[in-house]
């Protein structure tokens, strides 16, 4: 079964559409200077391979990124894309969000098939689901309450052969334990975004979880091992950075973490 994340407000989830899927690693910052037709005003709806109801580029920002661009979803819109990740079981997707959130009840349909789920709640603030791998499962508070004017680093790391996910708020892992996908999926095919209020969505993400990707640019080179000279600890990386960095998976990043991806690199490991 084929999945896609979704995100309610937002939510995340995965599904399979059987139409041209982008390649991972992608990365976006919806910026006219990427070449896609992205420009101020101009609907996202067949742009970059995205199809959208009723969403829009415009120049609300989050400051903390380069650029002059994001997404602004209207209320009662939806946003896709489709991915072609075969054969990666760790993949991660990340974005940043900005939205009061809805009084709704979290409510999403059985198909397509769905890993991961994040919803935003105007009364409970960020949730998470914790599926059962057969349609269901209990949602699980992050203890992150929403603020409107707030952008929200949303990261989620999906584990397709243990069929499990974790979401990372502000590179913190909120909640603190692993969680269960919703339906038994095997690989990431998608991303979509619902938003029953006003939204936005900025500097947008999608990588496969590589050990020695310190750069985190979805390849493993001697680039990395100039970020790991430059920051032998990781102390400025971000989760995903630290997660690839830490080569021997110690759960720490050191001089060894160093060694082995110089190994790695010189086909010694």
């Amino acid at each position: 079964m084929m999945s896609r994340l979704s995100i309610l407000m937002v939510t995340i989830l995965m599904c399979g559409v059987a139409i041209a899927q982008e390649p991972i690693p992608y990365k976006t910052g919806f910026e006219a200077s990427e070449g896609e037709g992205f420009d101020v005003d101009v609907t996202l709806d067949g742009k970059d391979g995205w199809t959208a109801v009723s969403a829009t580029i415009t120049n609300v920002v989050h400051q903390g990124t380069v650029g002059e661009l994001s997404v602004a979803l209207a209320e009662n819109s939806q946003i896709d894309k489709t991915f072609s990740a075969a054969g990666e079981t760790v993949v991660w997707m990340e974005g940043y969000f900005r939205g009061a959130g809805t009084t709704a009840e979290p409510s999403f349909p059985a198909d397509p098939a769905a890993s991961a789920i994040v919803f935003f709640s105007a009364t409970n603030g960020i949730e998470c689901l914790d599926g059962n791998g057969t349609g269901g499962g209990s949602w699980s508070s992050t203890g992150v309450t929403l603020n409107a004017d707030n952008w929200y680093k949303v990261t989620i790391r999906q584990d397709y052969t243990g069929k499990k996910w974790r979401c990372y708020i502000d590179d913190a892992q909120k909640p603190a334990s692993d969680l269960g996908f919703r339906d038994n999926v095997t690989e990431l095919h998608g991303f979509r975004n619902f938003a029953d209020t006003a939204s936005y969505l900025d500097t947008f993400r999608v990588l496969p979880a590589k050990k020695g990707d310190a750069n985190a640019d979805g390849k493993v080179d001697a680039a990395d091992v100039i970020s790991l000279v430059n920051d032998p600890n990781g102390t400025s990386m971000d989760i995903i950075q630290k997660d690839n960095a830490d080569v021997n998976s110690s759960g720490t990043i050191d001089v060894q973490d160093l060694t082995a991806l110089i190994d790695k690199i010189l086909g010694r490991s």
